[in-house]
């Protein structure tokens, strides 16, 4: 979004309001623990005279520099006097999602705004999403020595939006004091309003306070502003003081043309679109369409998603997309669905067309045969469009109407996955007990296929980690029984089962991995980076939890588990699994594993 210059960090007024009490205090405040600013949650005025007394020579305890609770919207992380730092400022803590206050401790301020800059935006995995998510929201003290920390917050908003996670930069903007503000900032903050239509709001920033930018931005909100309170004179001279840098913006030109009575043609010259452009043009009454801003990034598609006023074909591609990278929640596709999106063109609309047609037909009363076929339709339509864990979680309220049968084997495969992908565990252990019954069937052929798909169950839900009947048993395991031949030559993912449970903590012998090379192993075209593979293993060893997640998502890259090397993937897993995070590495295994038809 926004390329943010380095600016001098603010001088805060409480320091130097503090500055005798830290002359007259230095043996307490050397020997005492860090003042807050902020006297602590529920405390009576008794307890705060207390715990101000001199501190006992017997050391305490550290404390958690986080004030959170019922009270509290979002958290705010509390230093010393001397290392207030607004980079600090998250709205999430341990007790909803957040990693906790210390998890940038002992990575140098330096390396943050490296690893954070490199943080991959993948639409391929839901886990990652949720991973890249919480950690720019957490609330976590930052290392001294960062020479601009209003600069480190602008980056984490930035990351937001290119995420397409507006809401939440919203949000976490809102937790800046007013103090902290840079133009940096602020122009964040404006352009959040104008994507989310809030023009108002965003005019009301404004208010003459900004230095100007080489580009021209504050003059050109100025404009706007002006347009839109119908100061067309004013919005004139903002537009003659522009000079050379309105004709860098032919978009803006015309716009600016339309809003202020005239009919000039929007250039099609593919100019990188800004949210100033999309807020001007529904000033002006131009519809947005899915085909102008496909490409502009996923904050712009879900300002489209968002927008109530476009049409229901247009924003449901938007809607889909947004979804598929965990920018807006599934119940939107699906209401523009219910609402009629490609209910008329869906023959022309490609496989979006198709499932939105595939959905409406299941949501309707049909029976069960019937239901399974549809629903299997819509994975399969989400598998040729590239989307199948989007399409997957987008199917889940009408794929829970489908009874556990064991009618359709390979159904019944295929809905145990998507159950564990959604979290319906309850659904999950009535297809695993399905699933088993079948071995119990038919001729020895029919018996020997239904023992490898109870096989292939096992696997997954051993992944997973949910409980079941599935127990890991190297006694039992047979590499045939996943080593599929693909194109003639064997995959590997017999060695990636294997790989995930070591990574997991179970225990593999030799005798296994040696079975597996004389089913015949192949190269696999897939991502790794032996640099960041490398960072992440020491800064693992060292418990450097923020590190630790910003290198394992920057490892597996935008494609995400399913496309990166099953070395990389286990080192993934280990890694986050020593950092304390089992439940996000097993779900990053179970994508793998589905992606790549364990």
């Amino acid at each position: 979004m926004t390329s943010f210059r380095n600016n001098s960090s603010l001088l805060l007024a409480v320091p130097l309001l503090a500055g005798g009490l830290l002359m007259s205090s230095a043996t307490v405040w050397a020997q005492g623990k860090p003042l807050s600013l902020v006297p602590p949650l529920g405390q009576t005025t008794d307890e705060r005279a207390k715990d101000s007394a001199p501190p006992q020579t017997q050391r305490e305890p550290d404390q958690k520099n986080v004030i959170e609770g019922p009270g509290v919207k979002g958290a705010v992380v509390i230093q010393s006097l001397g290392g207030i730092d607004p980079g600090s400022i998250g709205i999430l803590t341990e007790a909803n999602g957040g990693f906790g206050p210390r998890i940038w401790q002992g990575t140098a301020p330096a390396q943050i705004v490296s690893l954070l800059r490199q943080l991959p935006v993948s639409a391929a995995s839901p886990e990652m999403q949720q991973l890249f998510r919480r950690l720019l929201l957490t609330a976590a003290v930052i290392p001294q020595g960062l020479e601009d920390p209003t600069a480190l917050l602008a980056l984490r908003l930035n990351r937001l939006l290119d995420a397409g996670l507006v809401t939440d930069a919203a949000e976490l903007i809102a937790r800046i004091p007013a103090s902290e503000m840079t133009p940096s900032l602020e122009r964040v903050a404006v352009e959040i309003d104008l994507l989310r239509g809030a023009a108002e709001a965003a005019c009301q920033r404004i208010s003459g306070r900004q230095s100007e930018t080489a580009d021209g931005f504050w003059t050109r909100v100025d404009i706007f502003c002006n347009l839109q309170a119908g100061n067309l004179a004013r919005a004139e001279i903002g537009l003659n003081l522009l000079d050379e840098a309105a004709g860098e913006d032919p978009m803006f030109l015309a716009l600016f043309d339309r809003l202020a009575g005239g009919a000039a043609r929007l250039p099609e010259n593919d100019q990188a679109l800004t949210p100033l452009h999309i807020a001007m043009m529904k000033q002006a009454g131009i519809e947005l369409s899915y085909s102008v801003i496909e490409n502009a990034g996923y904050a712009f598609l879900w300002a489209l998603a968002q927008d109530e006023t476009a049409k229901l074909d247009e924003r449901f591609p938007a809607a889909y997309r947004s979804f598929g990278v965990g920018s807006v929640p599934a119940e939107l596709p699906r209401r523009l669905i219910r609402e009629g999106a490609f209910r008329e063109n869906g023959d022309t609309a490609g496989e979006l067309g198709h499932m939105a047609a595939l959905y409406r037909e299941m949501t309707s009363t049909t029976p069960e045969a019937e239901r399974r076929r549809i629903v299997s339709e819509l994975w399969a339509a989400g598998d040729r469009d590239g989307s199948y864990l989007a399409a997957a979680r987008l199917a889940v309220p009408p794929f829970l109407m489908v009874s556990p049968s064991d009618e359709d084997e390979e159904f019944a495969i295929n809905a145990l996955r998507v159950s564990l992908l959604t979290g319906e565990q309850q659904n999950a252990t009535a297809w695993e007990r399905m699933i088993r019954r079948g071995s119990l069937k038919g001729d020895y052929a029919t018996r020997e296929a239904a023992r490898i798909r109870i096989a292939r169950a096992n696997a997954y839900m051993l992944i997973s980690g949910i409980p079941g009947i599935a127990r890991w048993n190297a006694a039992t395991f047979e590499a045939g029984d996943f080593s599929q031949p693909d194109g003639g030559v064997q995959n590997e993912n017999a060695g990636l089962y294997l790989g995930i449970l070591e990574a997991l903590g179970e225990s593999v012998p030799e005798t296994l991995w040696r079975d597996v090379l004389e089913a015949g192993q192949a190269p696999r075209l897939s991502t790794s980076n032996i640099v960041i593979e490398k960072n992440l293993q020491v800064a693992a060893a060292a418990d450097r939890v923020g590190e630790t997640i910003a290198l394992a998502l920057a490892a597996l890259g935008e494609d995400g588990p399913a496309m990166t090397s099953t070395h990389t993937l286990v080192n993934v897993l280990a890694a986050l699994r020593s950092i304390g995070l089992e439940a996000e590495a097993r779900r990053l295994a179970l994508e793998a594993a589905v992606s790549r038809n364990l």
